[in-house]
Order: structure tokens, then C-alpha cells, then sequence
């Protein structure tokens, strides 16, 4: 089963803040909790924390400009739940490598995902984050598309790559 949130549905606008390592990591846990402390007791912020968490044009460490095609749930054979975060980085196209934008998977997942999940009330098993140099259509194979992927366990609120 497949549940698909459309990029127009997402034209909400948010702070990503950049973390990787260290005192970025404490901060923007901090932040993903605040968020989440907030949807779970419905207060006033609610409606902030969710257009506070997904943007649909979010800052990356790369720098590099990229939007949210989408955003696809599915529930696998073995019961366990997939969250895909689809996005569209055109400069892919001209020559950005993965190692140029490795870290901007990371970023999304963590800065993004986690904290749009937990608002939304998904609980899921993994987050998938894709970037291709155009929109694709999921599942369709194309030999014109560059498309980059990495894989997410989510756990106690951070992500935890699992590597393809």
C-alpha cells in the first residue's frame, strides 16, 4: 500500500537548520524536540512547528538549490513502514557528484524527515531520501534521470544510515 502526499499539498515554509556533528547535532535535537513537545500538546505552536519543519525549497549544507517532488509512504511485505522523501536538485544534471551532496542527505533526513514524521504522527521503520536531476516518476525506470539515494533507520528521534 502506497500513500502519496502531493508537492502542492507541501508549500509550507520552514528554518532546516544544518547539522552533522557535534554542537549542531545537540541543537537541532533540541529543536526537533521542541517541535515535537509542541504537536504532542497541541498548544498554540502547533501550526508553526508544522510549517516550521517542511519546506518545500529547504537549505542544504551543499548549498545547492533542490525542492520536495514528494512525499511517499509505503508498507512492505514484511510489514515494515518506508517513508521516501523525494527531491529535485537540477544542478545533479550538470555535473554534482555524490560525494558534493553527501551530507545533504543526513541534513533532511534529520532536519526534515524526523521532525515532519513525528508532527504527522508516522511512526515508519526507515526513511529513504532521494535527489535526481529532474522528476521521476517512482518506480518508473529511466535511463535520462541521475538519481542519488540514501537509506535511514529512525530511532529515539535520530537517524541512523543504513547504507545501500
Amino acid at each position: 500500500m502506497k500513500f502519496v502526499t502531493p508537492r502542492k499539498a507541501l508549500a509550507q515554509k520552514t528554518f532546516a537548520p544544518r547539522t552533522f556533528f557535534g554542537a549542531f547535532t545537540k541543537n537541532l535535537c533540541k529543536r526537533a524536540t521542541q517541535l515535537t513537545l509542541s504537536a504532542a500538546f497541541g498548544g498554540a505552536l502547533t501550526g508553526a512547528a508544522t510549517a516550521g519543519v517542511l519546506e518545500e525549497t529547504p537549505v542544504v549544507p551543499s548549498g545547492n538549490d533542490l525542492h520536495l517532488q514528494e512525499i511517499l509512504y509505503e508498507v512492505r511485505a514484511d510489514e515494515s513502514r518506508v517513508a521516501r522523501f523525494r527531491y529535485v536538485m537540477p544542478l545533479i544534471r550538470q555535473g554534482v557528484e555524490f560525494t558534493d551532496i553527501e551530507e545533504d542527505f543526513f541534513h533532511l533526513c534529520i532536519g526534515v524527515a524526523v521532525p515532519y514524521l513525528a508532527i504527522q504522527d508516522e511512526t515508519v521503520d526507515q526513511v529513504i531520501i532521494s535527489m535526481a536531476d529532474r522528476e521521476t516518476t517512482f518506480g518508473e525506470t529511466t535511463q535520462v534521470a541521475t538519481q542519488f539515494f540514501e537509506a535511514f533507520s529512525v530511532q529515539d528521534g535520530t537517524c541512523i544510515w543504513e547504507g545501500f
